[in-house]
């Protein structure tokens, strides 16, 4: 069973303490990354400096000050009301036995989540046009729901104060078992050159 830890939030010394070196929502994208693989080392690399060092890499620091968080709980208050829900928000759900997480946007009853996406107004216009996710995001989706055993998540894109008229887009994801076994199998490899990296290292 996945553990939901609720008692510190995101952002906080504790959460990113528990970050460390575990391959994460937004990193499952360099995991599955083809080609040459070059954002695959890269990350490779970074969570095994977290692992030798103790220490948070920057990345998250910079983005705190985004679009993302500046919106995010605007976004979700208009998920709730919308939609007549609450939305718990909690510090991670974490795979046992592995280092591997997921921070979510928040969760919904005992079936659901939600992941919440700001865009400029041109990306969304896009998105609402098309249909089309960004194959990153849906990787992010599927990661939810591959380690919390939950029915749905809802990908929510926000636009606002740009498009206050038609604020935001909603797509409910469902589990995929075959991007599961994708994931599985290159997690597995990932963890493993992982660990023998940090191994030689020590």
């Amino acid at each position: 069973m996945p553990e939901i830890i609720r008692d510190i939030e995101q952002g906080s010394p504790e959460w990113l303490l528990l970050r460390l070196g575990s391959v994460g929502g937004t990193g499952i994208n360099s995991v599955l990354a083809k080609g040459q693989g070059k954002s695959r080392k890269t990350y490779l690399y970074k969570l095994a400096g977290e692992i030798l060092t103790g220490q948070q890499s920057n990345e998250y620091h910079a983005k705190q000050f985004d679009r993302g968080h500046e919106w995010e709980p605007v976004a979700r208050s208009w998920y709730e009301f919308t939609y007549d829900v609450e939305v718990e928000q909690v510090a991670m759900i974490r795979s046992p036995g592995i280092r591997r997480h997921h921070s979510p946007d928040g969760l919904v009853g005992e079936d659901g989540g939600i992941e919440i996406k700001t865009r400029e107004p041109h990306i969304y216009l896009e998105l609402v046009e098309t249909g089309k996710m960004p194959i990153a995001d849906i990787r992010q989706c599927q990661n939810f729901l591959d380690i919390s055993g939950r029915a749905w998540i809802d990908y929510v894109v926000y636009c606002v104060p740009e498009m206050p008229s038609c604020p935001a887009w909603v797509k409910r994801i469902k589990p995929d078992p075959d991007m599961f076994e994708e994931m599985h199998k290159e997690l597995l490899s990932f963890l493993k050159d992982l660990n023998e990296l940090v191994g030689r290292m020590q």
